[in-house]
């Protein structure tokens, strides 16, 4: 057996669980209206049973239905018609000898429907949320606070009416409790607020609420946050002390995350972020109770949450977005089938950018059925044709796989290394999720036995016995449409992994502060002596199509890695030594350099290939950036949904 400390069983309370595997309670948008589950939910949860998970947690409920719901599609455990869909989930779930567990929230100032009443601890608000629809918190009187700890209580009994294993209270990531829990936005002056002992008050009312609504033989699990990363905020300390008066008040287990939605870097780490970055709060919680603790926050591979379990840092671990991106990931991991775990790559695209920001369910950029599970499987094809994929990169690499598992013969013609524009994520600490989705791709087709030819994919080669032929070479790099003298060195962003010892000690500049040129600069400014300039001719960077969650934590993460920015600088001319700039007055100056990384972000591509091969007679479709340049999540997609249909 791989990964043995991932798979022993485990115990919270009187509950075994079959191993130390947790689904996240992530949100997935997918219950009706009047919060009540429908089948896409149970469908949802249901495959996550049938991954292997030892406890699959559903994501957050409401407890009431006055101010408790936060977001669309959520589901609500607040009055009886409740009870019947939520009974249908947790069977569901538990006949694949997974355990189930229900989480229970109050939003606070965290509600996301535009709508009155958002109630929270005070009017501490935030602007990126409430602002933009004229809502703002208004503060919980004693009386409303009695009616929300009622709430919660009666919301778990329904819980365990629907014969879930564990019910959970939110009490971390920005929602009600948390509003209290920190002084940031906690600003009350009666027995709620001020010292740790009045900001404690409701959580610990909350908790003897629902130990007085349940046997005391069913398990109780509180999630919170080791601090919010708000520099008033939550410390580790009050969060030690508090996870000690949880035990005493009858809590089971301990769910410890991290952040909240104004520090969303913390809370859903990105791919700039480093891997499990609460480790160093739950470490400091799991000596001083005796009841388990669950670890959680970016425990993307089974290299790191089974170091996790063996070291003693935990007694279970937490996954959300990468079990978005694959539900099988415990019985791969349980299997020793690593590589083929499709990883989550931390981009917050597809489950948050385009998913639930959207209004819509979640999403996710590898994983296309997730919250449509059984809707789009690949199938078998009527009949088997020899198709012909044209490029090695994400897009490429993805279609000939699903492809293959259609029932095609496939051949794949890439003249580099495969892995295309992902390559670059090699042998960094930037975006080092991009390097496992690389070695996942890759491995997918080599354990298939795909062919690979290396050679440039012409029409005379794909048109010669192929039936079809998919076109996913890509998208060029903009050219920089100034002079550049010969003696300058002068690279793509694609080429800084194999520069990596010519540019260590040099001084860089980097050309464009899009998210190509932010994310060069990160790469750039792991190399030691490396000093970077990113010079932008707007006047803010991130001002494209970035995923916002990008624009949010790249300028942060520049500045703490020492790289210059100069904004209204138009780089004019990349000269010997240097480039010459216009600042926003037309003035020019000359900015020495020993090397020049033009990041102008990328064009769409002629697309000769693709209109030679359809005048030769034969079927062609272009995919990924070489259709139209995107993000990985459109790479994968568009392959995805076009070997369906071929």
């Amino acid at each position: 057996m791989a990964f043995d400390s991932l798979f022993r069983p485990g115990t919270i309370g009187g509950l075994t669980v079959r191993n130390r595997v947790v689904k996240s309670p992530n949100t997935t948008a997918t219950c009706n209206a009047d919060g009540t589950v429908s089948r896409r939910t149970v469908n949802h949860y249901q495959r996550l049973g049938e991954g292997g998970t030892g406890l699959v947690m559903v994501e957050y409920t409401y407890v009431d239905d006055d101010a408790s719901k936060s977001i669309h599609g959520q589901p609500g455990a607040s009055n009886q018609n409740h009870v019947a869909g939520l009974g249908w989930l947790a069977d569901e779930v538990r006949s694949t000898g997974a355990a189930i567990g229900l989480q229970l929230v109050h939003a606070g100032r965290q509600r996301f429907l535009g709508t009155s009443p958002m109630k929270s601890a005070s009017s501490s608000s935030w602007d990126v949320a409430e602002m933009p629809f004229g809502v703002v918190p208004t503060p919980l009187t004693v009386d409303e606070i009695a009616g929300v700890v009622r709430n919660f209580g009666e919301a778990a009994a329904r819980a365990y009416a629907a014969r879930f294993d564990l019910v959970e209270i939110h009490a971390g990531h920005g929602y009600m409790i948390t509003n209290f829990l920190s002084p940031h936005t906690n600003d009350r002056t009666d027995d709620y607020g001020g010292s740790f002992e009045n900001r404690a008050r409701i959580l610990l009312e909350i908790v003897d609420s629902v130990r007085a609504h349940v046997p005391r033989s069913f398990p109780l699990s509180v999630r919170l946050s080791v601090s919010d990363y708000e520099p008033d905020g939550i410390v580790i300390d009050e969060t030690v002390e508090l996870c000690r008066l949880l035990e005493q008040h009858g809590v089971d287990v301990i769910h410890a995350s991290g952040g909240h939605h104004a520090k969303q870097e913390w809370e859903a780490s990105s791919w700039y972020m480093a891997r499990q970055p609460h480790r160093w709060g739950w470490e400091k919680i799991k000596p001083s109770v005796s009841i388990p603790v669950i670890a959680s926050g970016s425990l993307v591979t089974p290299e790191i949450a089974d170091d996790i379990l063996s070291s003693g840092s935990a007694d279970f671990v937490s996954l959300g977005r990468a079990m978005l991106a694959d539900p099988d990931w415990a019985n791969k991991a349980r299997e020793g089938r690593q590589l083929e775990i499709v990883p989550c790559i931390r981009c917050n695209d597809g489950c948050l950018e385009r998913g639930l920001d959207q209004k819509r369910s979640v999403g996710c950029t590898v994983n296309p059925e997730v919250a449509e599970e059984g809707r789009f499987p690949l199938g078998t094809a009527p009949a088997a044709k020899r198709v012909a994929v044209a490029g090695g990169g994400p897009a490429g690499l993805r279609a000939a796989a699903a492809l293959h598992d259609r029932g095609h013969t496939v051949v794949l013609f890439e003249p580099g290394e495969l892995g295309g524009a992902l390559n670059h994520a090699r042998g960094s600490t930037v975006k080092q999720d991009l390097a496992g989705l690389r070695e996942h791709l890759v491995h997918e087709v080599t354990r298939r036995g795909i062919e690979v030819r290396p050679v440039a994919a012409d029409t005379a080669a794909v048109t010669d016995g192929f039936d079809e032929v998919v076109v996913a070479t890509g998208a060029p790099q903009r050219a920089f449409d100034g002079p550049v003298a010969e003696a300058a060195l002068v690279l793509e962003p694609g080429d800084i992994s194999a520069k990596r010892e010519d540019l260590a000690g040099r001084r860089v500049v980097v050309v464009g502060g899009g998210f190509q040129g932010c994310e060069s600069a990160l790469r750039l400014a792991e190399l030691p002596g490396t000093t970077v300039l990113v010079l932008e001719r707007g006047d803010q960077l991130m001002c494209g199509d970035e995923v916002k969650y990008d624009a949010l934590v790249l300028p942060g993460r520049l500045a703490e890695a020492g790289v210059e920015v100069r904004t209204g600088c138009e780089v004019v001319a990349v000269e010997d030594k240097g480039v010459r700039v216009r600042g926003a007055d037309g003035a020019e100056e000359d900015v020495e350099t020993d090397a020049v990384v033009l990041a102008l972000g990328r064009e769409p591509s002629a697309g000769t290939l693709a209109d030679e091969v359809g005048a030769a007679g034969v079927p062609v479709v272009t995919i990924g950036s070489a259709a139209v340049p995107g993000r990985v999540y459109d790479a994968l997609h568009t392959a995805y949904f076009t070997a369906r249909r071929i």
